[in-house]
């Protein structure tokens, strides 16, 4: 097989790959639960797809120009990646970037023409593609759900992406007679997209349709009690007499998703995480024993806990439900002093969800306290 043919077959592989990923992230990801985060990283997929197609039909045209151009627009992919992770956290999404990178990439290289030039602007835009795989790391070591296993496919890919990056110009600079000389290269470049692009689908379908964890800052509930238990353990030994266990639920959870469907119910669990861990203390843990509940570990005196449950229930109430008509959200909050149950973390989360349960069999929109 000559190198032209396996760059051919590593193109069409590319795309195919590219097109299943992307039917997946947009299908079972994006139209599930539909997001920003979820737009952003489908777009992304869409970019792949659509590049890799347009490099191969230059490939097949033999038009070095029009393949060139769609192997610069798919190094815009990475960059949309890491903007939806950004936009998870509701931060600022820039997807300009990508945008950006992709039309310049592009247009540098149909304009290098000369071999040399060519072979440097390739892996120092390689290199840039890296840069945003890098980043995507350090933002999903922010996530809430970074611990889970699904989402270390994307951020151990992003670390090789930046190695072969690094490597790739590095070895252009050290033989600066060969910068030119793209095969190796390109094999390396299509084979790493490949992986990429299998990797990142596994992530993005697990945080777009499975992860309940949206922009909330609540973590998974074998995390959360170790974090918990060795917390009440320390403020045992202290003495400390201000800490409680609060158990949060929606109210007549199974009503809200027959009313509003599987989509719904996914938006509405991702703003109530959000709309609580906003309301609680910033040093509050919290954690997810089922969707629609949450149960909180915090260090408030009662005076001043009580209003941030005033507040967190007002804000539930509050959530805009103008895309269902006759549904009304409302919480429930159980609330147990940890001296009740001598700091022990499950036998508080047992007196908490049950005081929580009570809270809600009395109309819900409410608290229910149990004394130390």
């Amino acid at each position: 097989m000559t190198p032209q043919e396996t760059l051919a077959n590593l193109g069409l592989a590319q795309a195919t790959v590219a097109t299943l990923a992307t039917v997946m992230v947009v299908g079972l990801g994006f139209l599930h639960r539909p997001s920003r985060a979820a737009l952003l990283w489908s777009l992304a997929f869409v970019l792949a797809m659509a590049s890799t197609w347009v490099s191969v039909a230059g490939s097949v045209m033999g038009e070095e120009a029009v393949r060139r151009a769609g192997l610069g627009l798919m190094l815009g992919a990475p960059a949309l990646i890491w903007s939806g992770f950004r936009a998870r956290r509701d931060a600022r999404a820039l997807p300009w970037i990508a945008v950006a990178q992709s039309v310049a990439t592009a247009a540098a290289f149909v304009a290098a023409t000369e071999p040399r030039a060519y072979g440097m602007t390739f892996r120092v835009a390689f290199l840039g593609a890296a840069v945003f795989a890098g980043l995507t790391i350090a933002e999903t070591r922010r996530a809430a759900d970074r611990m889970e296993r699904l989402v270390l496919p994307l951020t151990i890919v992003s670390a090789g992406f930046v190695a072969l990056a690094g490597g790739i110009v590095v070895a252009g600079l050290a033989l600066p007679s060969n910068v030119g000389d793209l095969y190796l290269p390109r094999i390396l470049n299509s084979l790493a997209m490949l992986v990429y692009l299998v990797c990142a689908t596994v992530s993005v379908l697990y945080l777009t349709s499975v992860s309940p964890v949206g922009t909330s800052s609540a973590i998974s509930w074998p995390q959360f009690t170790v974090t918990a238990t060795d917390r009440l353990a320390r403020a045992r030994r202290s003495r400390e007499t201000s800490w409680a266990v609060l158990a949060i639920r929606l109210d007549d959870p199974e009503q809200i998703r027959s009313t509003i469907g599987e989509s719904g119910w996914n938006r509405i669990v991702s703003t109530f995480e959000t709309v609580v861990a906003r309301a609680l203390p910033a040093e509050a843990d919290l954690g997810r024993p089922a969707r629609g509940r949450l149960v909180a570990v915090v260090c408030r005196p009662g005076p001043v806990l009580r209003e941030h449950i005033r507040q967190l229930l007002r804000r539930v109430t509050e959530v805009d439900a103008a895309d269902w008509v006759d549904v009304h959200f409302s919480a429930s909050i159980g609330w147990v002093p940890a001296e009740a149950a001598d700091y022990d973390l499950t036998e508080l989360v047992r007196l908490a969800e049950d005081a929580a349960e009570t809270a809600s069999g009395l109309g819900g929109d409410r608290w229910e306290r149990l004394r130390a």
